[in-house]
C-alpha cells in the first residue's frame, strides 16, 4: 500500500470507530436517563396491526436492551482480532489465499474492522431509536405503525448499500496492494 492509502485506511478506521462508540454512548446515556428519570414502564413489545403493546418495567427493559447491546458490541469489536487469528479459509473475501501474509492480514483486519464499526454504528442508531419509541409509549405517546416499517426498511437499505459499496472497486482485492 502507498502511504496515502495507508493513512486513508487509518483515518476511515478512526472515524468509523468514533462513530460506533459515539452511538454506544448515546444508547448508554438514554439507558441511564430511563433508569433515573424515565417512566416506570415502557413498551417492551409493540403489537402488530396496532394491537395492544406489552409493557415492561423500565429496569427489566433496560436490562434486556443492555444485554443485547453488550452482545453486539462484542461482535463488532472482535472482528479485527478474529480476522488476524483465524485461518484465512474461514474469512469470506475474494482471492482469500492472496490475503494470507502477515502484512496483508493486518490490512484486511483493519478494513473489515472499520467496516464492521460502521455497520455497528448504524445498528446502534436503530436500537437507540427503538428505545426512544418504547420510552415514548411509556409516556403515553402512540407511535404509528409505519414508523417501524420505515425504520426497518431504511436500516436494511443503508446496510446493504454500504456492504455493496465495500465490495465495489478494489477495497477487498489483494491484487491492488503492492507486492
Amino acid at each position: 500500500m502507498t502511504e496515502l492509502d495507508d493513512r486513508s485506511d487509518a483515518r476511515f478506521a478512526s472515524i468509523a470507530r468514533l462513530a460506533f462508540w459515539t452511538t454506544v454512548a448515546l444508547f448508554a446515556a438514554l439507558a441511564a436517563w430511563l433508569l433515573v428519570a424515565g417512566p416506570p414502564e415502557v413498551i417492551g413489545h409493540f403489537g402488530a396491526d396496532n394491537g395492544s403493546p406489552r409493557f415492561d418495567p423500565t429496569l427489566v427493559f433496560v436490562g434486556y436492551m443492555t444485554l443485547i447491546v453488550a452482545f453486539l458490541i462484542g461482535i463488532f469489536v472482535s472482528v479485527p482480532a478474529f480476522v488476524r487469528r483465524i485461518p484465512i479459509e474461514f474469512v469470506n473475501v475474494p482471492n482469500r489465499q492472496l490475503w494470507d501474509t502477515p502484512e496483508r492480514r493486518a490490512v484486511l483486519a483493519r478494513r473489515m474492522g472499520a467496516d464492521m464499526y460502521v455497520v455497528g454504528a448504524v445498528t446502534m442508531l436503530v436500537i437507540t431509536g427503538m428505545v426512544v419509541l418504547s420510552t415514548l409509549g411509556g409516556l403515553g405517546v402512540t407511535t404509528p405503525g409505519w414508523v417501524f416499517a420505515v425504520g426497518t426498511v431504511g436500516y436494511v437499505i443503508v446496510v446493504m448499500a454500504f456492504v455493496l459499496t465495500r465490495f465495489r472497486g478494489n477495497r477487498y482485492d489483494p491484487q491492488a496492494l503492492p507486492a
